[in-house]
């Protein structure tokens, strides 16, 4: 036997087939010409390999753009606990200090009674 069977039904099966000839079966003519469908895969390959470069290119000069337009500033460095405190302490006192000054401005406007 040629293609070496495992069990009874398999033996049959290639006695039965195995004095019988099998040809290829003949390919009908493509209605696409393989040619020109490898040029139209290459092209398209082609062109999405361009969309890639393009794409890399503009990556760069955004890049390249933003990174020119960075403007790098010195932050502060942070207070104090008791740096925190004395800033507290002087807003409250500014806000107390332009009450009175204030109602000062309100009395001298006031005519003051006189006493007779």
């Amino acid at each position: 036997m040629s293609i070496g069977a495992h069990d009874q039904l398999d033996r049959a099966l290639v006695k039965k087939y195995q004095s019988m000839k099998v040809d290829n079966a003949i390919v009908e003519n493509s209605m696409i010409d393989p040619n020109k469908m490898m040029a139209t895969i290459n092209d398209y390959a082609n062109a999405h390999m361009e969309a890639f470069r393009i794409q890399q290119a503009l990556r760069d000069i955004c890049s390249k753009a933003i990174s020119m337009n960075i403007q790098y500033t010195k932050m502060k460095a942070p207070k104090t606990k008791k740096e925190r405190i004395a800033e507290a302490a002087r807003k409250v006192v500014e806000a107390q200090m332009a009450k009175k000054n204030e109602l000062n401005r309100k009395l001298a406007k006031e005519p003051r009674p006189s006493i007779a």
